[in-house]
């Protein structure tokens, strides 16, 4: 077995390594002082995804085989073809030229244990520097929804588990840890730009929402989860409009006029870009959140303009006020240093 403290070096193209930053960065994994914890994510990486990924290459090679009995292959041409195939799928990574960076990490109690049986009953041909390129480059080829999901997979797997049985769960959020509430989970969905999943639920006070990588735990309680027609006409219409936003009951329609330019930043702004109710000349209407109208027509300026409802219109123009008395704050300190 390999030491619990010996360091793992694995050499990766540029591209992989800088999608897991990403994701250490996007699904939190901090150490104290806020700097990236990349030990702990590749650990928890290893251990979430290894078995999965172990039956992903295994169910390949029996389709590869198969596929191989068509071609009338036998014996080592089989083979031959299978790994033909594979090296087609990762292609670039297997170009030692293209291994410019190192992804060093130090294994822990934990995943010691899947490090050694991978060792010693999974490389065969293979060196667990490869395995591990492959388990990276197969993890990061996939959609950051899915790779929260693989991260995350225990609590994503109980949540899912309550929400079949249609039971509460008892939960702690990172944000607030010290305060564990129960709530009736309804269904996880993911944002339209497939980043995020979120928790969609609601206690006895309110709807509420949650990032899968905000749940630090959950219990399952044997409380029934009961929803009724208006809480889920309520849940529709947040993963239709964003399930990332919480919605009031009366939240008023939007209505909002572009110039010109300020439909082509509403066609070319994609990120966050709430959906259309209809449109009618200018004039854009919306029926989502008042927080998404906020967040996303916030980087228009005067290529906007609010018509309703008034609370919409009163948050621009406090942001714009706000953005302009720090422009000239900082403009009158620069000023003062440069004298």
């Amino acid at each position: 077995m390999l030491e619990s403290f010996e360091k793992i070096k694995i050499a990766v193209p540029k591209e992989i390594n800088q999608i897991l930053d990403r994701d250490i960065e996007s699904f939190e994994f901090l150490k104290k002082d806020l700097s990236l914890n990349k030990n702990s994510f590749i650990n928890s990486l290893i251990i979430a995804y290894f078995e999965q990924f172990m039956k992903e290459e295994k169910n390949e090679r029996e389709l590869l085989r198969i596929q191989a009995k068509k071609y009338n292959l036998v014996g080592e041409d089989v083979d031959k073809f299978i790994n033909q195939v594979l090296k087609m799928y990762y292609n670039n990574y297997q170009k030692k030229e293209s291994y410019s960076e190192t992804i060093s990490f130090r294994p822990t109690k934990k995943s010691i244990y899947a490090i050694d049986y991978i060792e010693n009953n999974l490389l065969s041909k293979s060196t667990l520097s490869d395995f591990f390129r492959r388990l990276f480059y197969r993890y990061c080829s996939l959609p950051q929804y899915q790779r929260e999901r693989i991260i995350f997979k225990d609590i994503y797997q109980k949540i899912s588990k309550a929400i079949d049985d249609r039971k509460q769960v008892y939960i702690a959020t990172r944000f607030n840890a010290g305060n564990r509430f129960s709530t009736s989970p309804y269904t996880f969905s993911v944002v339209k730009e497939e980043t995020y999943n979120y928790l969609l639920c609601k206690d006895e006070k309110s709807y509420r929402t949650f990032r899968l990588s905000k749940i630090q735990d959950c219990i399952i309680t044997d409380k029934e989860a009961v929803f009724d027609e208006k809480d889920r006409s309520h849940f529709e219409r947040m993963m239709m409009y964003g399930p990332q936003y919480l919605y009031l009951d009366n939240d008023q329609e939007a209505e909002v006029i572009l110039t010109k330019k300020g439909q082509k930043y509403f066609k070319s702004f994609y990120v966050y870009r709430p959906v259309v109710d209809r449109i009618e000349g200018n004039h854009y209407f919306f029926k989502c959140s008042i927080d998404q109208l906020t967040q996303y027509f916030s980087r228009f300026g005067s290529e906007c303009y609010v018509i309703k409802p008034n609370n919409l219109r009163m948050r621009l123009i406090n942001y714009y006020k706000e953005a302009y008395r720090n422009l000239v704050k900082q403009e009158k300190e620069l000023s003062a240093k440069t004298k």
